[in-house]
């Protein structure tokens, strides 16, 4: 057993993962700081509610949840720097922050990257209007500020967030005008057997399904937003079938809410050189970890949906699996205690996992949709990027993202390529009929968002530039 070695760690992301991972060392003994870019720690799911939303929105078990996580990360001995973002980091693994205090530096440590997901969208004609929002946009408005994304609401896309934000409308007092979702009838019934090795999560799907059936929504399945028009009172949207193109649904709506399941953040653990693979059931890129986070480089673990989209459950056991393996790679713990200390976690998750993994096929199945947008639709809504031009540089030769980015500048605007990617990546390997990971992924450039000028510059105006004497006449 090595000697134990108190080194700082850093915990980045201070959802149900990273809190759980950032107390479990901390209680290993170790000086443990936790930064998070909101005011306060809970992350998405367990996102602290507005007052307003406390008393608009009913009871649930995300502000219970939440408001736990949050008194058990006030007790613990963990710093907690809020407010504060990562926008950059060295290969030493120094972290560049901005917070409310201005830029700073955290020096050199073991960093736990537990910084989440990202919601994914495929592009339609008119999807850039102000009035369509993403599923989890629309869930944080309505959880965190108890506020609607409108009165009437059609919700489209895939994956289970779709009923979870149709069920979050309703219980509002919205309207929602129909569901269009991009799985089928199958999957789900596949799925809804595997549920029952997670009785909770079959408990909700059941509870959300009663209601939505006796509102009476009418839900198309193997079914996509192919427009969406502004109208006087709202939106003009229509509802195309997968299989048969030519059957369209219309339907008046105030607002849509739209996003085809989630993708594990890798800014961070791209810029580390951490090593990434495509996973082909959930369409994404994600870092390669053993069970307990454990990457390519020995001082960077990953955690939570960061690590793979799993959901709530496992991202909490994964937070604490991470932990107790750090402890032990650190020396604080032998091998025989982290078996004892993480072996019910351990079962807990190789269970939870089976169901998570039947679940990536339902959200990733707007997939082919890219591949077949219209050409004047915007694929890159920063660099206002069409579908044309991409397949114009494609068929001129560029077979990677990098060239597509380079060519037509999909990709160089703020987002870094996080709303476009997938989609610029789907018309690649549709056209050149090659695969992911010949296409690649945009480099990971820093900072990781624009930074405000101020905050670069500091604070002073011309009397203080130095300037040199005159030359002589």
């Amino acid at each position: 057993m090595p000697s134990p070695d108190f080194s700082p760690v850093t915990v980045i992301g201070g959802g149900i993962a990273g809190s759980t991972a950032a107390i479990a060392l901390s209680r290993h003994g170790l000086p443990v700081t936790l930064i998070d870019e909101q005011s306060e720690a809970g992350g998405q799911i367990f996102r602290a509610p507005s007052p307003y939303a406390r008393q608009t929105v009913p009871p649930n078990h995300e502000f219970s949840g939440g408001d736990t996580l949050r008194g058990k990360l006030a007790a613990s001995d963990v710093t907690v720097r809020l407010g504060t973002r990562v926008w950059g980091l060295s290969p030493s693994l120094t972290l560049d922050l901005i917070g409310s205090d201005g830029m700073s530096q955290l020096p050199p440590s073991t960093v736990v990257v537990a910084n989440g997901a990202t919601e994914r969208f495929f592009p339609f004609p008119g999807w850039t209007t102000p009035r369509i929002t993403g599923l989890a946009g629309a869930s944080i408005l309505m959880r965190n500020g108890g506020t609607l994304p409108g009165q009437t609401v059609v919700v489209a896309g895939s994956g289970p967030l779709l009923f979870s934000v149709a069920h979050q409308v309703l219980e509002l007092g919205g309207k929602v005008a129909a569901i269009v979702d991009a799985g089928s009838r199958t999957d789900w019934f596949r799925l809804g057997a595997m549920l029952a090795l997670d009785p909770s999560r079959m408990a909700q799907a059941l509870s959300w399904m009663r209601q939505l059936r006796k509102a009476g929504i009418p839900i198309h399945h193997r079914s996509f937003l192919s427009s969406a028009q502004e109208t006087e009172s709202g939106l003009l949207l229509t509802v195309s079938e997968m299989d048969h193109p030519q059957r369209r649904h219309l339907y008046a709506a105030e607002t849509a809410a739209c996003g085809y399941g989630l993708k594990p953040s890798t800014l961070i653990t791209r810029s580390a050189g951490v090593q990434h693979h495509h996973d082909a059931l959930g369409g994404y890129l994600e870092p390669v970890t053993d069970v307990a986070g454990r990457t390519s480089r020995p001082d960077l673990y990953v955690t939570g949906d960061a690590a793979g989209i799993r959901g709530m459950a496992v991202a909490r056991l994964r937070g604490l699996v991470t932990a107790h393996a750090l402890a032990q790679d650190r020396g604080l713990i032998s091998s025989a205690t982290y078996e004892s200390l993480t072996r019910t976690s351990r079962r807990q998750l190789r269970r939870l996992d089976a169901v998570s993994r039947r679940m990536l096929p339902l959200m990733n199945a707007g997939r082919e949709l890219a591949a077949s947008v219209h050409d004047d639709t915007i694929v890159c809504r920063c660099e206002r990027v069409t579908a044309a031009t991409l397949r114009s540089a494609i068929h001129s030769g560029a077979k990677d993202l990098n060239q597509l980015k380079a060519w037509t500048r999909c990709g160089m605007g703020p987002c870094q390529g996080r709303m476009c990617e997938d989609s610029a990546r789907n018309l690649v390997t549709a056209t050149c009929k090659s695969t992911p990971e010949d296409a690649g992924n945009f480099t990971a450039r820093m900072p990781f968002f624009p930074l405000p000028l101020t905050s670069v510059t500091g604070t002073f105006d011309y009397a203080d530039i130095p300037l040199p004497k005159a030359a002589p006449l």
